[in-house]
């Protein structure tokens, strides 16, 4: 059952099972801070910045995070000042003394895992960010900058696979056992088929499935600023793509 927290008008479409997020829905949300949706051990959030935040500690949940708009420097691994506990696992402050310091422009792609703090500041902007908020057990592992390069892995940590996806013609159907896709999407267009029954079925690693086609199933028109999540187990496709077609995924294992 799908769980979703919309306190903003953030609201979801559901298509075979996936769900999609319109750009303008996340547009909508991004001066707001909106929760676009909860699945308890991942969250998706649209962040817009205009200017410099608090120093902040998550206990128990990285961030991974595509740069969308604006300029940054992300300060990481400080003493945070003055730190007081706003929320179970939260802590925050107003500022963070010492730490490593990164410029941030659009296109970038940052994990910061759970027990690092963290401070957004010489905000250049408005600053927006599209973030993945993951229950992780990454404490110690050190954050990653990466640019959202033309295919392939970017960071990985406890349960989760982050990568960059270039396509430049219709791809083959896929099924996921336990891995959810959310997918931000940054150039071209396309047509994603979601659910409905896979043909030429063909096991292609351990719980893994490649074949034809998608047959059946929802189809929905894909561009840029878009976002989709398709959860473990729904046959997923893409089709009619004009482009190229590059987007930033997040692959999300299954707790269950």
């Amino acid at each position: 059952m799908l769980r979703f927290i919309v306190p903003l008008c953030v609201t979801p479409l559901l298509l075979g099972q996936a769900i999609f997020v319109p750009g303008a829905k996340l547009d909508a949300a991004y001066p707001k801070h909106g929760i676009v949706l909860d699945r308890g051990h991942f969250r998706l959030m649209a962040i817009g910045r205009e200017q410099e935040g608090q120093a902040e500690i998550h206990a128990a949940d990285s961030d991974v995070l595509y740069f969308v708009a604006g300029a940054a420097t992300l300060v990481t691994g400080g003493e945070l000042k003055h730190p007081k506990v706003t929320a179970p696992g939260e802590t925050r402050g107003p500022s963070l003394e010492g730490g490593e310091r990164r410029e941030l422009k659009a296109g970038d792609v940052v994990t910061i895992p759970n027990g690092m703090s963290h401070r957004f500041v010489n905000i250049q902007g408005p600053c927006r960010y599209f973030l993945v908020k993951i229950r992780t057990r990454d404490a110690g592992k050190p954050s990653v900058l990466t640019a959202l390069m033309k295919g392939g892995a970017l960071a990985s940590g406890d349960g989760y696979k982050v990568s960059a996806s270039h396509r430049d013609k219709d791809g083959i159907a896929e099924w996921h056992a336990r891995d959810t896709d959310i997918m931000y999407f940054v150039r071209g267009t396309a047509t994603l088929v979601t659910g409905g029954t896979i043909t030429e079925r063909k096991t292609t690693g351990p719980e893994e499935v490649r074949g034809a086609m998608v047959e059946g199933g929802v189809r929905q028109a894909i561009q840029p600023g878009d976002a989709v999540v398709v959860p473990n187990t729904v046959s997923h496709q893409f089709v009619d793509v004009r482009g190229p077609l590059d987007y930033f995924v997040v692959k999300v294992r299954s707790i269950e």
